[in-house]
């Protein structure tokens, strides 16, 4: 299962978990983010489109403040504690 972490600053708070596999590309979550933690991959094989999803774009701006979370209606996003 591809998997991918998100890191909070500060150590005793939760990370979030982005499963690449759950994810749908719809990005209601990158949209949701107010510090473009998540963004839109794209994966091209001779200019066929392969693969789709959100993907993390930059950990250190994450605030922990779930709103990927919540706006993903498929679970491909988790806190974890």
């Amino acid at each position: 299962m591809k998997t991918m972490l998100l890191n909070r600053k500060k150590p005793s708070t939760a990370h979030i978990q982005l499963s690449i596999d759950a994810c749908t590309a719809c990005w209601k979550c990158v949209e949701a983010c107010p510090n473009e933690v998540l963004d839109k991959s794209f994966l091209y094989i001779a200019d066929t489109l392969i693969d789709m999803h959100a993907f993390v774009y930059d950990a250190n701006k994450c605030a922990g403040c779930l709103r990927c979370v919540q706006a993903c209606k498929f679970d491909a996003i988790s806190a974890v504690r």
